[in-house]
């Protein structure tokens, strides 16, 4: 039997059975579907979380005192030690020069009052590097400076969120709030820098000199983090090493000995979340095949009713000199058929669905040109493995019991 024929039989037989057909497809049209926005949904998290990693800071390196362990996908600190100190980081600046900048940090959430209002909010010390380490900027005012570090300045630099917690929408800079009974300037207020990867609002704090939180508000020594920026992407790694072994010194932590910090990059951060991004699309996407099986079966069910309805015309062909090869290969091309006509309205349902919510909708999907390749695969292979048993049962039938039958 020529292709050509096999072709315009599979062509006839679909025809002659529209809507069959095309509930059989529907099955595969709705699955291949959702794999294919399912696993945009899922890269265009994974680039959002990816950006938000980025704008927490540019090679960034975290030092945390104590250790820190994965708990729900995320870095928990278990433990708190008080050897961390800014001394600690600077060694850190002069001895490592695969970093461009370092800034110890502290915080702690605390009350914060002005005039007949007050919330609470984070409020942290640091130095001027903190501005390029972690990437914030400054809408209006200006940052503090070195002068106001060493002379330990009662001044404030605020996020969005904490100046519109405290004085609204009026400008907060040249106003004086209090943390604690100790007043305080505020001479700039933060560009909105959004939420972290934790969901953590980084709006929502008040930065002040790191002398000043030390000596005037929190009235310690120690320090809970450290920030560093690698100077390169690729000396990160290398960083990191150098950074445990001068803070491993200075806290003269024997060879057996565990380390009394946690140090987190921003390539650990990458790598974290993106495991978390790539079960998430697993998940969701092993939900979206579900429905691929159902429309398997569904194309079984049809095929096999197709053998049981042309019982004659299978005993006609293999009577004129159709071999069982030619009645398999007929009834599995219908299959693969049905497969493909589902898959395609699928492909083209999904990349409109994705292209159409990633433009008019608030979400941000990246279409995957790998997954619209293999939904194609996929499409092929239902019809294969689901056409294969009523092709052999059609193949088996005898030709003179298969003439006889009304």
């Amino acid at each position: 039997m020529k292709p050509n024929s096999y072709f315009r039989v599979t062509a006839m037989a679909l025809k002659a059975h529209k809507t069959r057909t095309f509930l059989a497809s529907l099955g595969v049209m709705i699955g291949i579907a959702s794999v294919i926005v399912m696993v945009s949904i899922g890269k265009g998290s994974e680039r959002e979380v990816m950006g938000v990693i980025a704008e927490m800071g540019e090679n960034l390196i975290t030092i945390n005192a104590g250790e820190m362990k994965r708990r729900g996908g995320r870095l928990r600190l278990t433990g708190s030690v008080t050897t961390l100190t800014p001394r600690d980081a600077r060694a850190l600046a002069n001895e490592i020069p695969e970093l461009a900048e370092v800034a110890p940090f502290d915080f702690q959430r605390m009350q914060v009052k002005a005039g007949g209002m007050a919330t609470e909010t984070t409020v942290a010390g640091s130095t001027p590097d903190f501005l390029t380490v972690r990437s914030y900027s400054v809408g209006t005012g200006r940052f503090f400076e070195e002068r106001d570090l060493k002379q330990a300045s009662r001044v404030v630099v605020m996020g969005p969120t904490a100046v519109k917690n405290i004085f609204g929408e009026e400008d907060a800079v040249g106003k004086i709030l209090r943390i604690g009974q100790v007043p305080f300037n505020v001479i700039g207020v933060f560009r909105s820098k959004g939420q972290d990867t934790d969901g953590v609002d980084q709006d929502d704090i008040i930065v002040v000199p790191l002398t000043t939180l030390l000596r005037r508000v929190l009235n310690k020594n120690f320090i809970s983090t450290i920030y560093a920026r690698a100077d390169s992407r690729k000396n990160i790694d290398r960083a990191v090493k150098e950074i445990r072994t001068v803070l491993r010194g200075r806290h003269k932590l024997r060879d057996e000995g565990e380390d009394d910090f946690t140090i987190v990059s921003q390539l650990d951060l990458e790598e974290l979340k993106k495991e978390t991004s790539e079960l998430f699309t697993r998940l969701i996407v092993g939900v979206a095949a579900i429905s691929l099986v159902v429309g398997g079966i569904g194309i079984l069910a049809v095929m096999l009713i197709s053998v049981k309805e042309r019982t004659r015309e299978v005993g006609l062909r293999r009577a004129l000199g159709a071999t069982r090869a030619d009645i398999v290969r007929q009834f599995v091309l219908e299959s693969v058929a049905i497969g493909m006509l589902g898959g395609g309205i699928g492909i083209v349902l999904g990349v409109g669905l994705t292209l159409g919510i990633n433009h008019f909708g608030p979400w941000t999907l990246v279409l995957n040109l790998p997954s619209v390749f293999l939904a194609t695969a996929v499409c092929v292979l239902i019809g294969l493995l689901f056409g294969v048993a009523p092709a052999i049962k059609a193949s088996r039938l005898d030709p003179m019991t298969a003439l006889t039958v009304e």
